[in-house]
């Protein structure tokens, strides 16, 4: 049987001080494995047992010591924070605790910290001196607090040397303005889940270095103009799902290395021009209340390659809107009211990969309105009110581009060709093709368009009831004996059977049809529809 033994070989005591526990891992293991046979699963289960229980020698109670420099404590019962933790100890986290408070006594002298994550606890308070001797601190992070969790205006004055911050779902209703005066290093911030109802103009006033800032999901209504007047290094800035009803003019005046401005959720009804800096690459407006935009609006915008308009009610577009958007790779206009699109809407913009169209009330397109975009990978013009689409309206798509087409009432005639052939040639190309449904004429209403026949993809001619013969079209009369107020014909075109009637007078209409086999059998199916007499009708046809 495999025998282990364990061998000093540094020649350190065999009881190792909590100080020196990070050097307990570099003992070796002798390994006398009998007859050079593989050491059994039981053995290999024993010696990790061993090595977590040498390993884990003077960790602090409730807390797991994975390295000499990480601690991780996660226990309820834990009341205060460990104070026995090694000098060597650089990160400590701390997760679903039941510490409240945290103040001086919190951590003891000469403790180096570089990180200190405290998440999912019960902290209720923050005194000014708690972190006065985490003067190495890096990385503070206090989130997800059950209670109203409250600062004092000198809590972070101690640490200057801290780059990030992040203190989100803690219901933080208010912030001082200097409670982050002395972070003057400070590149990230992060204040989201919050319950924040305005923000002051001098708040982050001397975060000369910012470079992220997250004030998404709190319940901002008032944003001061010169808030953000002072961090012109800052490239990330969320306000995503809060209740701005405006932008101030000049609020983004500063921010000349913005490239990310998410603004969704929120109740923006009007945007003033110029109000967005040239140097974004993405901006997302999704899910405002924006009715209509000015033409200028986006005119500075060269860099965008992201640009999100989505759930809001715009009904139409202006035709030069996004003339300038040369670098713009995605653009998303769904779900809103667009009933139509300007045929040079798209005109130039030659990087476009992605178009989202679906859910408007499109019921037609422009022909060359794709001409530009010959790198597109996703087209989606789903749950519109689409009845065909224009011949030669996909051919400059290349052959790898994906198409969104169900959702709309597609006319199954002659109009509709073009899609069916096109459709036929690249259905790889289109999502859910078995979806695409028509919709009229009725005798064909519910049919997958993929499976229509191209004979029966024609057009009836009914202006006037009149039908003229031609060489490929027979033409019959249906004698209706007893009623002079209705007159119908049977028209086969290409073996495609269409009846036609007119009434001379106001009334309802039923009709019925039992289909005969050649050998004169009859079939089961019969096919009836009844039509109301038309709301108003009086005595017309």
């Amino acid at each position: 049987m495999p025998q282990i033994a364990l061998t000093n070989h540094s020649q350190f005591p065999q009881t190792v001080s909590s100080s020196e526990n990070h050097r307990c891992c570099s003992f070796l293991l002798e390994l006398d494995v009998c007859n050079s046979e593989v050491m059994s699963k039981y053995w290999a289960v024993l010696l990790l047992v061993l090595i977590q229980l040498h390993c884990s020698d003077g960790c602090p109670e409730l807390c797991q010591c994975f390295s000499a420099a990480k601690v991780i404590c996660a226990d309820e019962a834990m009341k205060a924070l460990p104070v026995n933790i090694s000098a060597q100890v650089r990160e400590l986290i701390v997760v679903a605790s039941g510490v409240t408070h945290l103040d001086s006594r919190s951590f003891r002298e000469n403790l180096r910290l570089t990180k200190l994550v405290i998440l999912n606890g019960l902290v209720k308070t923050v005194s000014h001196d708690a972190f006065d001797r985490l003067l190495e601190l890096r990385e503070l992070e206090i989130s997800g607090n059950s209670y109203w969790l409250i600062f004092e205006v000198q809590t972070f004055g101690s640490l200057t040397n801290l780059t990030r911050l992040l203190l989100n779902n803690n219901k933080i209703s208010a912030l001082d303005v200097g409670i982050f005066d002395s972070l003057q290093k400070l590149e990230m911030l992060q204040l989201k889940g919050n319950n924040l109802f305005c923000l002051h103009g001098h708040l982050f006033r001397h975060l000369h270095k910012l470079q992220e800032l997250d004030l998404s999901f709190n319940q901002i209504s008032s944003v001061s103009a010169d808030v953000f007047q002072n961090n012109s290094r800052l490239r990330a800035l969320s306000l995503q799902s809060n209740k701005i009803p405006e932008l101030p003019a000049g609020i983004f005046a500063h921010l000349d290395n913005l490239e990310e401005l998410n603004l969704r959720s929120n109740h923006i009804s009007n945007l003033s021009t110029n109000v967005f800096p040239s140097s974004l690459r993405k901006l997302i407006l999704k899910k405002n209340m924006l009715t209509q935009l000015h033409s200028t609006i986006f005119h500075k915008l060269h860099h965008v390659t992201y640009l999100d308009l989505s759930q809001n009610q715009l009904s139409e577009v202006p035709t030069d809107l996004f003339q300038n958007l040369i670098s713009l790779k995605k653009l998303d206009l769904s779900e809103n009211r667009i009933t139509t699109l300007p045929g040079t809407l798209f005109k130039g913009l030659f990087s476009v990969k992605a178009l989202h169209l679906q859910k408007n009330n499109l019921s037609s397109l422009e022909e060359d309105l794709l001409k530009d975009q010959h790198d597109m990978e996703q087209l989606h013009l789903s749950m519109n009110s689409l009845r065909s689409i224009p011949r030669g309206f996909f051919d400059e798509l290349d052959f790898q581009c994906i198409v969104q087409l169900h959702g709309n009432p597609w006319r199954c005639d002659c109009g509709i060709q073009y899609l069916s052939d096109w459709i036929r040639n690249n259905q790889r190309n289109v999502e859910d093709v078995a979806q695409l449904y028509c919709q009229a004429p009725e005798f064909i209403r519910g049919h997958s368009l993929v499976s229509v026949d191209k004979e029966r993809l024609a057009c009836v001619e009914n202006s006037s009831f009149e039908f003229q013969s031609s060489s490929d079209t027979n033409i019959t009369e249906i004698p209706l004996d007893g009623n002079d107020d209705i007159h119908c014909s049977l028209r086969d075109i290409k073996g495609m059977a269409t009846i036609q009637c007119k009434l001379t007078k106001c009334t309802s209409v039923k009709f019925q049809a039992l289909f005969e086999f050649v050998d004169g059998s009859e079939s089961e199916r019969v096919v009836s529809k009844e039509w109301p007499a038309p709301a108003g009708c009086s005595s017309g046809t």
